[in-house]
């Protein structure tokens, strides 16, 4: 009888632990909305630091704190909202791999997109194709 107990107590545990790994608690962003706030708070943070870069004037934790604030702002959520959401994501290895990979792979993504637009020459007047210039002069 005494087995009997210990079994059924090591499956209710085993159940319980499992039930919630796909599940975010009500509290905490979702997985998509927390990627882009993320995304947007490292692009926030590199932007403060090059600006700490340009003027020395410019401390990084103080432009951070107002970048971050116009962050949370323009997606809806409070700080606090934000923390409690990073804490529980620090908490959960599993996802907040897949949240950081994502964020690393569409930063990635624009820079790419970006190195590759200043890549291509501009038109500038030496380097316009003079091909249709002198067709409609027969």
């Amino acid at each position: 009888m005494r087995l009997k107990q210990v079994v059924i107590l090591c499956v209710a545990v085993f159940l319980f632990a499992c039930s919630g790994k796909g599940k975010v608690p009500s509290n905490v962003l979702g997985e998509q909305k927390f990627q882009a706030v993320l995304k947007d708070i490292v692009i926030a943070d590199a932007l403060s630091t090059e600006q700490s870069f340009k003027d020395t004037g410019v401390k990084i934790p103080d432009a951070n704190a107002v970048y971050f604030l116009k962050v949370f702002e323009m997606h809806g959520v409070t700080k606090n909202q934000f923390m409690v959401s990073y804490n529980y994501y620090l908490s959960r290895p599993d996802l907040l791999k897949v949240v950081t990979d994502s964020v690393s792979a569409q930063l990635s993504r624009k820079s790419e997109r970006l190195s590759a637009d200043t890549s291509k020459p501009k038109p500038n007047g030496h380097n316009v194709s003079k091909a249709g210039a002198g067709a409609g002069n027969k």
